[in-house]
């Protein structure tokens, strides 16, 4: 835990990162029918302040102090949590809307389809394995989606959205999945 803290407490001091919330979010959180949201490795927070700004009420949980810092504080209906989530536990049953972007734990899943309340919905946006992966070796594959992996890892709740996207940049971080989904 503490050399994950270091690591990226030192890549939110020396990298930049978007402030504009990530695309599905913007897209898609508007389906949540109720105020209370938690938003999963929240980094600096431009998701978390996205959905304050809508009228939600978050639960913004990251390892970094330095990233949570950002923006913590600065609006009463955010709740910055400096966790470890390897360790961290969902509460069951609290959430209208949960954010997971750009961040694989698969330990996760279940408790992140169990942290919805009925009718919750999931957003989940993140990095997939591919052939440009696997021809470098920039990321741990171990945080890398395989093919329909999210799709499989959610089939319990009902898929309003679902994309696996190969992008058409240089990149690998061009190479997403996305899944929206509701919790029955």
């Amino acid at each position: 835990m503490k050399q994950d803290r270091i690591k990226w407490n030192e890549k939110f001091r020396n990298e930049d990162y978007p402030e504009e919330p990530a695309g599905p979010v913007k897209r898609f959180y508007h389906l949540a029918s109720g105020k209370k949201a938690l938003d999963i490795a929240a980094g600096k927070g431009r998701n978390t302040v996205f959905l304050s700004r809508m009228g939600f009420s978050v639960d913004a949980v990251d390892i970094s102090d330095v990233g949570l810092a950002g923006f913590a504080g600065r609006d009463p209906k955010i709740n910055a949590i400096c966790a470890d989530l390897d360790n961290f536990d969902i509460p069951p049953g609290r959430y209208d809307l949960i954010l997971n972007i750009k961040f694989l734990n698969r330990r996760l899943f279940p408790s992140i389809q169990e942290g919805l309340k009925p009718g919750g919905i999931l957003i989940f946006h993140t990095l997939m394995v591919s052939d440009r992966v696997r021809k470098t070796q920039e990321h741990n594959r171990e945080y890398l989606l395989r093919k329909n992996e999210l799709l499989h890892a959610f089939l319990g709740m009902r898929v309003v959205y679902y994309e696996e996207n190969s992008g058409t940049g240089a990149r690998h971080s061009d190479e997403t999945a996305t899944l929206v989904g509701i919790r029955e």
